[in-house]
């Protein structure tokens, strides 16, 4: 069976894909990811074989950009899904991703639940397709709401019928890591369904003594792999007033600033028990944390709970973030430490009593054992999911009809 796996390609989005492809690879079916062509890395890292699309050019998405920064979260994340991932990511990469599906002809299409235009060509050619949610059910249920006008646009264009409500969007088959136990009870769940496991690395290594004879709990913290890039203002800011406010800490501080092209000099002279790598293989990490705190992101929230790590989470520029920190509060898995994100513009720092809450959220839960029970119970639940090679089955399912 051929299987083609369709994403926009950044970090975020491609490795809740990721999973799954794998997935079909050691099952023995023929895989292949078509992602932007500015992202083919990311793709390639992970070992699966890369089909490029276009992205949209600077001249489209610059104008849109413009007024992006002085947008409140919600008004920016309604622009980003409406009008990025579902106008201008679709036109662009739609004449690529038709020539490849006319040529490759897979029997399924298997999507990331932010990338679009793979969906009317799967309608255009009867293909079966299934998607990968990014998140949490509620964030789907919006997603879909927000990118219908959009993606009704590109149908005309295509000749299908009209679908202004998204209801084909919303009935494709769903799949996701997302553990039951950190949805919102209040919101309904998507109807084909299909929870998979989150998998660790079993065999994670030891982590270098960069501290010996300093036994303090560990805290790691991580803003995940894009935060610390030029295009965004964190780095070093932030980064800084997070140190600040958790080194005074009895603690152990491990920073990791990802795989971006600032250098780690940039952050200056770090106190003894702060530590600075730009990456450190994150199941090492969480295996061994006492509390992570991180941005909320979907691989950072799930690989520190798949190993009833605690968190603490603070929010910066996606309202998923804000979403999967509530989920996180909900549990009672961590603490969620966050600017009202109806009146943040999308580019701004945390303000400076937001990041100053973090050294007593860190305190508290390591000083209540409460939140890494409760941890440990969403690992429980984690693990007794169905291992994500069962999904193959579900695919095959969907592709034979």
């Amino acid at each position: 069976m051929r299987v083609l796996f369709t994403t926009r390609g950044s970090s975020g989005h491609v490795g809740p894909l990721a999973p799954f492809a794998h997935a079909c690879v050691r099952a023995g079916h023929d895989v292949l990811v078509s992602a932007q062509r500015q992202f083919g890395g990311n793709v390639e890292r992970l070992g699966l074989p890369f089909a490029p699309v276009d992205e949209p050019s600077r001249d489209e998405w610059m104008p849109l950009m413009g007024g992006f920064a002085e947008m409140d979260m919600d008004s920016a994340h309604r622009v980003m899904i409406g009008e990025f991932f579902a106008g201008l990511d679709v036109r662009a990469e739609l004449p690529a991703l038709g020539d490849l599906v006319e040529s490759w002809r897979p029997d399924a299409i298997v999507r990331e639940s932010w990338e679009f235009g793979s969906e009317l060509l799967a309608e255009r050619h009867g293909i079966p397709i299934l998607r990968v949610g990014l998140g949490l059910a509620g964030i789907e249920t919006e997603t879909m709401k927000l990118a219908a006008p959009g993606v009704d646009k590109a149908r005309a264009e295509l000749g299908l019928a009209s679908d202004p409500a998204g209801k084909r969007l919303a009935a494709t088959p769903y799949m996701t890591m997302m553990p039951a136990e950190l949805e919102d009870p209040a919101t309904p769940v998507p109807l084909q369904i299909r929870r998979f496991r989150f998998e660790v690395n079993p065999g994670a290594e030891e982590l270098p003594d960069w501290w010996p004879g300093n036994e303090d709990p560990l805290v790691y913290l991580t803003f995940g792999s894009v935060a610390a890039g030029a295009h965004l203002p964190y780095y070093p800011a932030l980064y800084r007033a997070a140190i600040e406010a958790l080194a005074p800490l009895a603690i152990r501080i491990l920073l990791t600033v990802g795989d971006a092209e600032r250098e780690i000099a940039e952050l200056g002279e770090v106190p003894s028990n702060v530590h600075v790598e730009t990456w450190v293989p994150h199941d090492d990490v969480a295996r061994r944390a006492d509390v992570i705190v991180c941005h909320g992101g979907f691989g950072s929230t799930l690989g520190a709970l798949a190993h009833g790590t605690p968190l603490v989470v603070l929010p910066l520029f996606s309202s998923d973030q804000w979403e999967n920190g509530e989920a996180v509060a909900r549990a009672g898995a961590g603490m969620t430490v966050a600017d009202d994100a109806s009146e943040r513009k999308v580019l701004d720092l945390p303000g400076p009593t937001t990041t100053g809450e973090l050294a007593r959220a860190v305190t508290s839960v390591l000083e209540d054992p409460t939140y890494r029970r409760e941890a440990v119970r969403v690992a429980d639940a984690i693990r007794a999911l169905p291992s994500v090679d069962e999904s193959v089955q579900f695919i095959e399912g969907i592709a034979r009809g």
